[in-house]
């Protein structure tokens, strides 16, 4: 179904990805951040379609494929905090607080992701699965610590939502620059979607 939705979704934008971002020469940090964060999902698909269908799988190939979703599907997170991270700093007329106050988090993001990584891929092991015709790589156990890396994004997103409705409340609640307003609604209902739909 993710996968439908992906494919779906790719098609109805591909106009406006080709008029904004195909048709436009050169490559700066928005190009490349949109071109990460687009076709990351893209490579994630056949790693979890095959973790999923394939038959016959051990044990150190279905441990490596975890390791591989996992981490991409981090990575694409992360490009899309760091690409809302950008709309609120340049709503904050880059600001240096606003630069510093982003950096720890992206630190301290980092550094605490990295260590729950760490426990759930040890606390993960593989087994058969009770029943031949069930497909795929078979999760025996692992410890839920994982839920902690969902923490760690909501509170880096909060720190971004926060950012840009303060800003939006006190400087361009009068602006009628329309601009300013859709980064501003298209910021928040990013963010609000995200904490909706997180789940471990």
């Amino acid at each position: 179904m993710t996968t439908t939705k992906q494919i779906f979704d790719y098609f109805c934008q591909l106009e406006d990805e080709v008029s904004f971002i195909w048709n436009r020469r050169g490559w700066g940090i928005g190009k490349v951040l949109f071109v990460l964060t687009k076709y990351i999902p893209f490579i994630l698909i056949p790693f979890t379609l095959f973790s999923t269908f394939a038959a016959n799988l051990d044990v150190h190939t279905c441990a490596v494929l975890l390791y591989i979703i996992v981490v991409l599907e981090a990575f694409a997170i992360a490009l899309s905090d760091v690409t809302f991270g950008l709309r609120a700093y340049a709503m904050w007329n880059r600001n240096k607080t606003v630069l510093v106050v982003y950096c720890c988090v992206a630190i301290a993001h980092v550094a605490i992701t990295a260590f729950i990584f760490q426990s759930f891929f040890s606390s993960v092991t593989f087994g058969e699965p009770p029943l031949p015709i069930i497909s795929g790589c078979y999760r025996i156990s692992a410890n839920s610590v994982i839920f902690a890396s969902f923490v760690v994004v909501i509170f880096t997103e909060a720190v971004t939502t926060a950012l840009i409705l303060y800003r939006a409340f006190r400087h361009f609640r009068h602006t009628p620059n329309a601009l300013v307003q859709n980064m501003t609604r298209d910021g928040f209902f990013y963010c609000v979607t995200m904490f909706s739909t997180y789940s471990p």
